[in-house]
């Protein structure tokens, strides 16, 4: 609970800081911006490596090989972080370079994703066997 408080005061406080100073000042309004949210950011990575341990633990414990469930977490791991980047872009101004951020990260998504394709379809044929 502790966390979560930290991470909506500094937002707050940075969004009103930014939005004193964008009328004067864009730039440093950014960069406030910029940096509040990448602290926030390192909240949150702390957070998945809490649950990404938690996961493991108990997939493990039920039996449940890596092969399966290791590529939805690859794949919601890139969904945030291109999430988080292409909503700087946008922020920045830049939606055209938001777009491409996102593109990637889909491929990104797919490409981690292949060998657990691989997996469903190997266990499909040999059902139809």
């Amino acid at each position: 609970m502790g966390g979560i408080l930290s991470v909506v005061g500094i937002a707050l406080t940075a969004a009103i800081f930014a939005l004193v100073l964008q009328k004067d000042a864009p730039g440093p309004a950014f960069l406030l911006t910029l940096a509040a949210g990448l602290l926030i950011f390192g909240f949150a990575v702390r957070g998945v490596g809490q649950i990404a341990q938690t996961l493991d633990g108990v997939l493990s414990a039920a039996g449940i090989e890596d092969g399966l469930y290791l590529p939805v977490v690859k794949a919601v791991g890139i969904a945030a972080v291109v999430r988080v980047a292409a909503a700087f872009c946008r922020d920045a101004g830049q939606s055209s370079l938001a777009a491409k951020v996102e593109l990637t990260g889909a491929v990104a998504a797919m490409a981690v994703c292949l060998p657990l394709f691989q997996r469903v379809l190997e266990m499909v044929s040999t059902l139809i066997r």
